[in-house]
């Protein structure tokens, strides 16, 4: 993966993250390209790192509006209504996600790209 990420073309592709230092940005980044296989596609690799990093950005509370749940520890919640306080979570998902994965939409996007580059198993 010879292309270097920077934080200017992670906020060119993420703008919720356009108030987020270039340090954190540089270090979700660099965290992100362990994540991403070697035999990805480079299109998939790129996007990957990015979901990988926006995903680690909003559970460490960064960037747009999901954050602001992650900070409130209500990145589960479906819906909210104040009146009379309703609260709704969201349905758990049909295929448990590994770790933190469904947490967030990155997340949620950055399973769909590691799935496309996966190698399947084929049992005989």
């Amino acid at each position: 993966m010879a292309d270097a990420l920077t934080p200017e073309a992670f906020r060119a592709r993420f703008p919720a993250f356009a108030a987020v230092p270039d340090d954190a940005l540089a270090g979700a980044l660099a965290e992100a390209a362990s994540r991403v296989g070697a035999a990805w596609a480079p299109a998939d690799a790129r996007l990957g790192r990015m979901l990988y990093a926006a995903h680690t950005l909003t559970l460490d509370g960064l960037g747009g509006p999901e954050a602001e749940l992650a900070r409130a520890g209500a990145l589960d919640l479906k819906g909210f209504r104040s009146g009379t306080l309703h609260l709704e979570r969201r349905d758990a998902p049909a295929e448990a996600l590994p770790g933190t994965l469904g947490l967030t939409s990155y997340g949620l996007r950055f399973h769909e790209v590691m799935r496309r580059n996966s190698i399947g198993v084929a049992v005989m």
